[in-house]
């Protein structure tokens, strides 16, 4: 099978040769493979494709994540950005601080500027022979990125209407991004919601300011093509919601007991994940990173439906050693054969 045949086969409910690998690796570890710092890739956009199509082809995974050329940065949200230290770009103050500043977000075009040239040059060069991804944010993530995390945390207690109208003025962001996504050619498109995450929002909470708005932004993606929801760090206790967006997998984070996961939810949807990016990708050894691989399989790879992965970025620090060594052990451990 081709690596792209291999998700597809997945996908479908069908069992591959081996579980595909597809371990995230986007704009903080690709920029490593080609040689350049993180921020010169994130604002540039053709070199963002450069340092994606890199990774793909040096550690040889089934399938490669691919974002918008620079990021989520000021001209596309409308967010003040700064780059310090020559690291990623971070956000700097609020976008909307007050109900009148809600006018301040609008749509954007996701095509200016050669924003979605990553996305195209990735499909175009490696989309016949492997599965591509494209990320976007969620609403609440949205929403948390132009209001302050921590300030919109506090809404959600004293003005949850306010809440909502930022993360409805969100969906629509979601739903023009990644319908250019689609448009660009993108299999699938991963949905990440970080903050939606029950390590820091309750799983109440999860139900009345994400929960609603990924099932509408799913529902409409599923149109056109399948769709992955990334949730970060521990959301065990929203596990059966996440299954019930509608979406085709879900990318855990290495908190979830896979095990586990996969007996709760693992008939409905197809699990991806969830090796811990930092303790065992980054600072772990060679055979940390082998044992943590065929521990996942033993938890997931029975009856298919599972797709190996890192539960979330891979760090530009972490070892290219682990990176391949993560690939090879999960064709070690992964056949069906």
């Amino acid at each position: 099978m081709s690596p792209r045949e291999r998700v597809e086969a997945v996908l479908k409910g069908e069992l591959p040769d081996t579980v595909p690998v597809v371990p995230v690796v986007d704009g903080y570890h690709a920029p490593r493979v080609l040689g350049v710092p993180n921020w010169e890739c994130f604002l540039n956009p053709d070199k963002m494709g450069d340092a994606i199509l890199s990774a793909l082809q040096h550690y040889g995974y089934d399938g490669a994540v691919v974002e918008m050329g620079i990021g989520y940065s000021g001209r596309v949200l409308g967010c003040k950005v700064e780059v310090e230290g020559k690291d990623v770009p971070l956000f700097v103050g609020n976008l909307i601080n007050t109900p009148e500043d809600l006018e301040k977000l609008q749509v954007p075009d996701p095509w200016e500027e050669d924003k979605m040239l990553p996305v195209e040059k990735v499909v175009e060069e490696a989309g016949d022979r492997y599965y591509i991804l494209g990320a976007v944010r969620a609403p609440f993530e949205i929403a948390c990125i132009v209001r302050g995390y921590v300030s919109l945390l506090g809404d959600i207690y004293d003005t949850p209407d306010f809440v909502h109208e930022i993360i409805e003025r969100s969906e629509k962001i979601t739903l023009e991004l990644g319908r250019a996504m689609i448009e660009a050619g993108v299999d699938a498109i991963v949905l990440r919601d970080s903050l939606a995450s029950s390590s820091v929002i309750s799983p109440g909470h999860y139900q009345e300011f994400a929960h609603p708005y990924e099932t509408r932004v799913i529902r409409e993606f599923r149109k056109k093509v399948g769709v992955v929801l990334h949730i970060c760090r521990n959301a065990a206790p929203i596990l059966e919601s996440m299954a019930n967006t509608g979406a085709d997998v879900l990318e855990i984070d290495s908190p979830v007991n896979l095990g586990e996961a996969k007996q709760q939810v693992g008939d409905r949807v197809v699990l991806k994940g969830n090796i811990d990016s930092v303790e065992v990708v980054e600072r772990g050894s060679a055979e940390v990173v082998e044992e943590a691989v065929k521990e996942c399989m033993q938890a997931a790879k029975e009856g298919g439906r599972y797709i190996l992965s890192t539960g979330d970025s891979v760090p530009r620090a972490a070892p290219p050693e682990n990176l391949h060594t993560l690939v090879k052990a999960g064709r070690k451990f992964g056949g069906y054969a």
